[in-house]
């Protein structure tokens, strides 16, 4: 009896030295400049299991497969002690500062030559053509940056009008439906554990009763597109070619909604992300948010706010639907509603925009389970903000995966570009 008691002493101990090691690393991930690459690649290895339980994905494909032993010790430190909770204020005077294991489970980083601005024609935008070459994850390369507003040249686009004029194929929920919470959130919704959101918040009645229509005013921009991890790609994307990054996916977006629905938009290619031409997404979305207000500042009548990004998953994970006959990633929709489940609203976080915000993805997803079954994943909601404070029609969007085709992510552009006009055009 007592050789088995040690022994269970022995393996308790091993698992609880396992789970200390985790929460110094995930606190250390805190601290700007901490770590060097032989740690970097330990920790990030040890830790895989908290980034892939809190990136926005994995928390929607973890209901669909058995808890591993990482994640089950992963979970008992959450409740043990939610150590990210105290990492993620980070800069907390910092009204930007978002959640900081929001981003990628490796840091990559290569050498990149200098940008050259390219001259284009129809939406506005900023640009930069890079060059660069592949690292050590195969889907993600480094470019320079650009910051100058020019005009960007796109061939014009020639599809279907059937594209255009969506037919109901899907489920239209009635609204007596939609204001059953618990039928709500477990139909359309996935929650971070680390968050919560009631039922006064989530009132469907009040948020489908919002008007999202704008005014086009002749000539202005009205939409803005911008990626605050501009160098996320796919799995077929040729290294170095900016065209086959999300930011090229971006472009096709802004193509539609211009040549199709006559919107004026602003597309922003600043490469946030990278830092003297290295891969940095520590302070992605501080960055990102200095330059959407300046943006802002200086186009005035955009009312609409577009993050768009690519998700990370396992990669056995394929996120594909088919959307007028093509295959298409899935997207998601992600909700920062500025609170943790521990302290309550986040003070430093402040956005007047939250049930603005909850409305535009709900009546987005509401579309596509009408017009588009399939093609949406469950509106995440997240504890932080991710810069959607700035405009009461912002969207964070993520457009499948590293595991999807620059095809697949494209050809998804085609049914958003549809639910946006749709939405925003009082439909």
């Amino acid at each position: 009896m007592k050789k088995i008691h040690w022994i269970k002493k022995l393996i308790y101990g091993l698992a609880w030295s396992f789970i200390l090691f985790t929460g110094l690393r995930i606190v250390a991930v805190g601290f700007s400049g901490v770590g060097n690459k032989w740690w970097k690649t330990v920790s990030y290895s040890i830790t895989g299991a908290v980034f892939e339980m809190t990136a926005p994905a994995s928390a929607y494909i973890a209901e669909e497969r058995e808890e591993t032993l990482a994640e089950f010790l992963m979970r008992s430190v959450r409740e043990a002690a939610p150590v990210w909770e105290y990492a993620g204020k980070k800069n907390a005077g910092d009204k930007s500062i978002q959640d900081p294991f929001y981003r990628e489970h490796l840091y990559v980083s290569a050498d990149v030559p200098e940008s050259e601005e390219i001259g284009q024609d129809f939406v506005i935008s900023t640009t930069e053509e890079s060059q660069g070459e592949q690292t050590a994850q195969e889907w993600a390369t480094e470019s320079g940056n650009g910051q100058e507003p020019v005009t960007e040249a796109i061939d014009s686009v020639v599809l279907s009008e059937d594209i255009f004029s969506p037919k109901v194929i899907g489920t239209e929920y009635p609204l007596a439906k939609l204001n059953d919470y618990d039928f709500l959130v477990q139909n359309f919704y996935a929650v971070s554990e680390i968050t919560t959101i009631t039922g006064e918040e989530l009132n469907a009645e009040v948020l489908l009763g919002k008007d999202l229509s704008i005014d086009r005013t002749e000539g202005e921009p009205q939409i803005l597109i911008y990626h605050s991890h501009s160098q996320e790609e796919f799995c077929d994307s040729r290294p170095g070619v900016q065209e086959d990054t999300i930011v090229g996916v971006g472009a096709y977006l802004a193509q539609l909604l211009t040549e199709q629905y006559g919107y004026v938009v602003y597309h922003d290619k600043t490469e946030y992300d990278v830092v003297d031409g290295v891969l940095d997404r520590n302070e992605a979305y501080n960055y990102a948010a200095e330059g959407v207000e300046a943006i802002l500042e200086q186009y005035p009548s955009i009312e609409v706010v577009i993050d768009l990004h690519r998700d990370g998953v396992d990669a056995d994970v394929h996120l594909v639907t088919e959307v007028n006959g093509k295959p298409t990633a899935q997207i998601m929709f992600v909700n920062g509603i500025s609170k943790t489940s521990l302290q309550g609203e986040i003070d430093y976080l402040k956005n007047p925009y939250i049930q603005d915000n909850l409305a535009f993805s709900l009546k987005m997803q509401l579309k596509a389970e009408a017009y588009y079954p399939d093609f949406t994943r469950r509106i995440m909601i997240k504890a932080y903000r991710y810069n959607m404070h700035y405009r009461a029609r912002s969207l964070l969007v993520e457009t499948g995966a590293q595991t999807n085709t620059l095809q697949e992510a494209k050809n998804a552009m085609e049914p958003l570009a549809v639910m946006l006009h749709e939405t925003l055009s009082g439909g």
